[in-house]
């Protein structure tokens, strides 16, 4: 079956703990939770963006992967030194969708007027939409991008594809045409429409392969250790800081409070909490490879 999907933004604005509590009795039930739920490299509970760029330092352009899950997603930062272009691909069977962090792209999606996306911005491209991006000003532009990881790039012609292990690259034709974006925005705008916008316009859709669900809340206290959270049976999950600074409890990684523009990765099955810390908003943009998942909740104590 093909994936035609478009990425969940949903919105959770601040509210009192008690108002986040979800609706409907409380049930129980045996869930098969993994007796372990190992970190494999590439992913890490924490990745720090000043590391990153520490270990990039002197570096215009650059990529590294930070998250793979064999049949989930990936997860890579990448960075363009000022006028370079990115190729032009499509990916043919899924959305990729990318945050800027810094800088500033064009961005040319196949259908969409190009346009200039800042610091915040959270672009989305439907399956078999050609995309190319190229950084502007002065500075380099970096972004987190997410795609499918049995899904890599289909190159446009005249493209020179970069090489990919246990893939050769054969010119072939295709008659499938772009998904639409139906009633969805090619792109949020993370400060203007939900920070000054108060998070109206931001939308929401759920659909096959992959969700991306903006959070933003008010710090609050510290829970108890003892507060493990929850896990998820099927699926990894993993954040990009969006805003401020956001408090992580993972099974198997110490207590740790993630800045902006950092990346946490949980293993599917892996006990986690995440609270909005420091003083201020905290936003994080939860990301899974499913449209929808459940919570495993451990029983109140």
């Amino acid at each position: 079956m093909k994936i035609r999907t478009l990425i969940a933004l949903t919105l959770v604005l601040a509210a009192p703990a008690a108002a986040q509590a979800p609706a409907g009795n409380l049930q129980y039930g045996w869930a098969p939770k993994p007796v372990s739920a190992p970190f494999v490299a590439p992913n890490r509970a924490h990745w720090k963006l000043a590391d990153l760029q520490k270990a990039h330092a002197g570096q215009k352009s650059w990529s590294q992967m930070l998250v793979r899950d064999a049949k989930g997603l990936t997860g890579h930062y990448i960075q363009l030194a000022p006028g370079q272009k990115s190729p032009k691909v499509m990916y043919s069977d899924s959305v990729i969708f990318f945050v800027l962090q810094s800088g500033e792209l064009r961005v040319t999606i196949e259908g969409v007027e190009p346009f200039t996306a800042t610091k915040g911005v959270i672009v989305q491209v439907p399956s078999a939409h050609f995309v190319q991006v190229e950084a502007l000003g002065a500075a380099p532009a970096l972004r987190f991008e997410v795609t499918q990881t049995l899904s890599p790039p289909y190159y446009a012609e005249g493209e020179t594809p970069v090489p990919i292990r246990g893939r050769r690259f054969v010119r072939a034709g295709y008659y499938t045409a772009p998904a639409p974006y139906g009633d969805k925005k090619p792109f949020v705008d993370f400060q203007k429409d939900i920070v000054q916008g108060g998070g109206r316009g931001a939308g929401s859709v759920q659909d096959d392969g992959i969700s991306a669900n903006i959070n933003r809340q008010a710090s609050v206290p510290r829970p108890p250790a003892s507060d493990k959270g929850h896990f998820h049976i099927g699926t990894s999950e993993f954040w990009f800081i969006l805003e401020g600074q956001v408090d992580y409890l993972i099974e198997g990684a110490p207590f740790f409070t993630a800045q902006q523009g950092d990346i946490v990765y949980v293993p599917a099955g892996g006990w986690h909490r995440a609270t909005s810390g420091g003083t201020g908003m905290a936003t994080r943009l939860s990301i899974h490879s499913a449209a929808s998942t459940l919570n495993a909740l451990e029983p109140p104590r």
